[in-house]
């Protein structure tokens, strides 16, 4: 019995050691394969550098025809100051395809950055909600829990990132950054009326973490920046103001 024990637990040792092999080939894999697409795709962006007083930030003037060639899912594009995030924004008819396929719509684990169904593009809804999973090579929005520290915003140029649709170039100024349990979270991209919306921007700032002392009115648009905590049942969240270039 002793020995006949031993060989089944050498044989289940040897089956999750051969799984947790194909798990780490495959996340790597996945990994390289989503690298190298960025680094492709990279070409159809320019980046206009724009100084205004004490200010400096980026222009996105993107090709979206030639990307619409390979991936007529395209939405835009996001670029955060010194992060790895320099994605362009896909968007499918739900939630979940692009948590589990790349830009060129290959089955992948990492996914890719894309936007919630439920936003318009050629003219944005209130709010605009972009998702990426966080990835622990800093990958796709793995680098958004840095946001969370305090040195973040020391440097002032952190204080914005870029934004661009087929339409138009924004400068997104941040005005939000919090964790909270997934459970609690809820992001509308639509209010009923300037007053909700206000009261929806006021609650988002008492959660931040920091002040960043930018003012929201009525008539602008704002962007989200949703991705998952150190465990699935958190969410890291940054909002940002639009204001067009």
């Amino acid at each position: 019995m002793k020995k006949i024990s031993l060989i089944i637990f050498r044989i289940v040792s040897l089956i999750i050691i051969i799984g947790c092999l194909i798990f780490i080939y495959r996340w790597y894999k996945n990994n390289e394969s989503n690298k190298n697409i960025q680094n492709e795709i990279k070409k159809f962006v320019t980046i206009e550098n724009i100084s205004e007083a004490d200010s400096n930030y980026e222009k996105l003037i993107i090709d979206f025809k030639k990307l619409k060639d390979i991936n007529s899912d395209i939405v835009g594009w996001v670029r955060v100051n010194n992060t790895n995030i320099d994605y362009s924004i896909v968007q499918y008819s739900d939630n979940d395809y692009y948590l589990k396929h790349n830009f060129y719509k290959e089955p992948n684990g990492a996914g890719w950055i894309f936007a919630d169904y439920k936003n318009s593009f050629e003219t944005l809804d209130k709010n605009t909600i972009i998702y990426g999973h966080n990835m622990r090579n800093g990958s796709m929005f793995g680098n958004l829990p840095q946001l969370l520290k305090d040195s973040w915003n020391f440097e002032n140029k952190n204080l914005y990132f870029s934004f661009a649709t087929e339409e138009k170039s924004y400068k997104a100024e941040i005005f939000s950054v919090y964790s909270m349990k997934a459970s609690q979270l809820e992001i509308p991209n639509k209010f009923s009326n300037d007053e909700q919306f206000l009261e929806y921007v006021q609650q988002v700032q008492q959660l931040s973490i920091h002040d960043f002392d930018v003012k929201v009115n009525k008539d602008d648009n704002i962007i989200t920046l949703c991705t998952c905590g150190a465990t699935n049942k958190n969410r890291i969240v940054v909002h940002a103001k639009l204001i067009e270039l």
